[in-house]
C-alpha cells in the first residue's frame, strides 16, 4: 500500500499532516468537553401531582427529594412506589441529556460518541440490577 504523503511534495505532505493534527487535536478538545459536560450533568423528575420530586447527579444517583405535604394524606406504600417510579425517570431523563451531550459535543454515530455513550449508559445500568437498589414485593 503507497503512502500518500511520500508522492506530495515536502510542504503538501506537512499541510497534511498539519491538518490532520489539527483535526486530531479538536477531536481530543470536543471529547474533553462532552466529557465535561457528561459529569456536571443533573435531571429532576416529579410525579403527575407533584407529591414527589427528584433530582440525580450525573452517576445517576439521587441528591436531592422533595416530597409534598401530600404524602401525608396517602399510604406509604403508594409513596415509595412514588418515589422509585420517579427515580427511574429523573434516571431517564439523565439518559436523554447524556445522548443530547454527546449529539451536540462529538456526534452520537461517531466512535468518541459510542464510547461515551456506553460508558455512561453501564453506569446507569448498574443501578439498577436486581437486588442491588430495590427489592421486589410480593
Amino acid at each position: 500500500m503507497d503512502n500518500p504523503l511520500l508522492s506530495l511534495d515536502p510542504e503538501d505532505a506537512m499541510r497534511r499532516v498539519e491538518d490532520w493534527k489539527a483535526r486530531a487535536d479538536a477531536l481530543a478538545a470536543n471529547a474533553l468537553a462532552a466529557s465535561e459536560r457528561l459529569q456536571a450533568l443533573t435531571a429532576t423528575a416529579s410525579d403527575d401531582n407533584g407529591t414527589v420530586t427528584i433530582t440525580v447527579d450525573a452517576d445517576g444517583i439521587m441528591t436531592k427529594i422533595e416530597l409534598s405535604h401530600r404524602v401525608q394524606k396517602q399510604s406509604a406504600h403508594f409513596t415509595e412506589d412514588a418515589v422509585m417510579e420517579v427515580y427511574r425517570a429523573a434516571q431517564a431523563k439523565l439518559a436523554e441529556a447524556a445522548k443530547e451531550v454527546v449529539a451536540d459535543s462529538v456526534g452520537p454515530g461517531s466512535a468518541t460518541g459510542r464510547a461515551l455513550m456506553a460508558g455512561y449508559e453501564r453506569r446507569l445500568e448498574r443501578l439498577d440490577e436486581p437486588g442491588e437498589h430495590r427489592e421486589e414485593r410480593r
